[in-house]
């Protein structure tokens, strides 16, 4: 039990435990000295910060986006002429393997891959951003495309969509591919969090797609319990999940705003069954 509450108290020492120790002590003694509106506003960015680090509700937030597009069985996704993974699955490395780090969002590529494998379709086609390293251009897409022949695992055609700004970028320059090769439709790949948003802006620039997530955040795919500390001391897994949510809201808006998502096109393409 000792243990338990000693492992419990180790998050203080962390960054963010520790200004929330020291919003919470500044409080008490503002509140000592009798300045308690000072005192109440320091409480209540602590208290946020409780909730945002030490609740469910960042992680519920980020569920209402995955859950939409869960597919429970992959034999269920139709075939296409194409499996798109989207970037953010790697990024250069001086000293790793191949000269590349595999991210959090490297599921992108192995689910791809999996698609790949159970024939659901031929062609594999990368997106990704470009790095700036020693003044030289490293472009995400190239450096995967690199690696899976280099290791030989995929028989498919690979493309790379070279280096892209941002999802917008990746669906119109699928779209080229499309009318390049004549192809009907592809099947997405990005991560759950983000699929909403790229289900729309691919839609928006006329590719109809089959939506395959990855990369879940949240219990709506990952089982494992967290350990509840005895002290609701804020840990930094609220606080990214809390980020993924807000940057997907905004990012939905920007897009909005700038015409690369259209209601109309909505109404079109499809995704893949349950």
């Amino acid at each position: 039990m000792i243990g338990y509450m000693l492992r419990s108290l180790i998050p203080l020492a962390e960054p963010l435990g520790f200004v929330w120790l020291c919003l919470l002590v500044v409080a008490a003694w503002l509140w000592i000295k009798s300045s308690r509106r000072l005192a109440v506003f320091l409480f209540v960015v602590a208290l946020f910060m409780s909730v945002v680090g030490c609740t469910r509700v960042p992680g519920d937030l980020v569920a209402t986006l995955e859950r939409p597009f869960v597919i429970k069985n992959l034999e269920t996704v139709p075939a296409a002429d194409a499996v798109v993974a989207l970037g953010g699955a790697v990024r250069p490395s001086k000293y790793d393997a191949l000269g590349l780090d595999l991210r959090d969002a490297a599921d992108r590529v192995v689910m791809a891959l999996e698609l790949i494998r159970r024939g659901k379709a031929k062609n594999l086609v990368l997106g990704g951003a470009v790095h700036a390293v020693n003044g030289q251009q490293r472009i995400e897409a190239d450096m995967t495309k690199k690696w899976l022949e280099t290791w030989g695992l995929t028989n498919a055609q690979i493309y790379s969509l070279g280096g892209c700004a941002n999802t917008h970028d990746e669906a119109t320059r699928v779209a080229a591919l499309l009318k390049e090769h004549g192809w009907r439709r592809a099947i997405l790949v990005t991560s759950a969090y983000h699929m909403k948003r790229a289900r729309a802006t691919f839609l928006t620039a006329g590719v109809p797609v089959v939506c395959v997530p990855c990369d879940y955040q949240t219990k709506v795919s990952v089982e494992t319990e967290d350990e509840r500390a005895l002290i609701p001391i804020p840990r930094p897994a609220g606080f990214q999940k809390a980020s993924l949510f807000l940057h997907e809201q905004i990012g939905w808006l920007s897009y909005r705003l700038r015409g690369w998502i259209k209601p109309s096109a909505l109404t079109n393409g499809q995704t893949a069954p349950e």
